[in-house]
């Protein structure tokens, strides 16, 4: 008998931290969502007043994840609480448990993987309030919720959809560094080679901010090294003439070759050697020169509104 009074008071205790702990997120008067993006990354949040911002983070060629960005993270750095809760005027329907995720120092200071996000975003259509809790940094006995509401959330999910579908198929850290390969004696490229060409000189004519082309031939040890150095040279040099022919600036190329002076696997094993015979192409972009505006995404609800209209 004893036993369960300690447990029935343990976990009023536990309940009553629950609903004591400082709550962030908005209402039926003060939900704010906005979307914005380019053809490189969407971003479709809401503001947690005081706190920070929740976002929706969809980045061109990958799925969307969920980031908390705060302006002060009170949170302990270590694994935080996550579920979706019913809206408030449903208190007697059941919340749901996503698990956890760790809280972290850097920005953003939570980011949940694809499927949880997309369970987040699915709640939100059925009206429900995702939610991401833990106890201070501060005090062991304190804690924090974050909540999204889902006021308004169908009108801006579909400005959020419309940016997702002028996004690019491929974003610059998926082409920046990439290589076609060679079979021994091979000196032009293939369809398989043409294919991952295609790809990055997509994102190069789509991209302003691309102002450098690297390529770099190279071979394996097999044969004499002047030989291998010029194998290398005519192969760098196929993948040059397809860049230009499909109408990449000659002046953004610069093309060097390097025979097998620098090897990235043993030439001693034939899958070695495939390795080595290869043409790296680098690309380097201007991180700091604005999205020109006809890149970036206008959505078609430009203002956030409340749910009063206000």
């Amino acid at each position: 008998m004893h036993k369960l009074i300690a447990l029935s008071a343990v976990l009023l205790s536990a309940l009553c931290q629950a609903d004591a702990a400082l709550d962030y997120g908005g209402d039926i008067e003060t939900t704010d969502w906005s979307v914005s993006g380019s053809v490189f990354e969407c971003r479709f949040e809401q503001t947690l007043a005081g706190y920070g911002k929740a976002v929706f983070y969809h980045e061109a060629g990958e799925d969307v994840t969920f980031q908390l960005e705060t302006l002060k993270n009170l949170m302990s750095y270590s694994q935080a609480r996550v579920s979706i809760l019913p809206p408030p005027w449903q208190p007697s329907a059941r919340s749901e448990d996503l698990g956890v995720a760790r809280i972290i120092k850097d920005t953003p200071n939570l980011r949940l993987d694809a499927t949880r996000t997309n369970q987040f975003l699915h709640a939100l259509l059925e009206g429900k309030w995702p939610a991401i809790s833990h106890k201070t940094y501060y005090d062991q006995n304190r804690f924090v919720k974050v909540h999204l509401s889902a006021v308004s959330f169908p009108q801006f999910y579909q400005d959020y959809l419309d940016c997702v579908r002028q996004l690019l198929p491929v974003n610059y850290r998926q082409v920046a560094r990439s290589k076609v390969l060679f079979a021994s004696g091979e000196e032009q490229i293939d369809a398989a080679d043409i294919k991952i060409l295609d790809r990055i000189i997509f994102y190069i004519k789509n991209d302003p901010r691309i102002f450098a082309v690297y390529l770099d031939g190279h071979s394996d040890s097999v044969g004499r090294r002047y030989d291998n150095r010029q194998t290398s040279k005519v192969r760098v040099e196929d993948v040059e003439r397809y860049f230009i022919k499909q109408g990449i600036d000659p002046e953004i190329v610069t093309t060097r070759f390097h025979g097998d002076r620098y090897p990235v696997a043993s030439n001693k094993t034939a899958a070695g050697r495939a390795e080595n015979r290869r043409v790296t192409i680098r690309i380097e972009q201007r991180e700091d020169m604005p999205i020109p505006d006809n890149l970036l995404f206008k959505p078609k609800t430009r203002t956030q509104t409340t749910a009063s209209g206000d």
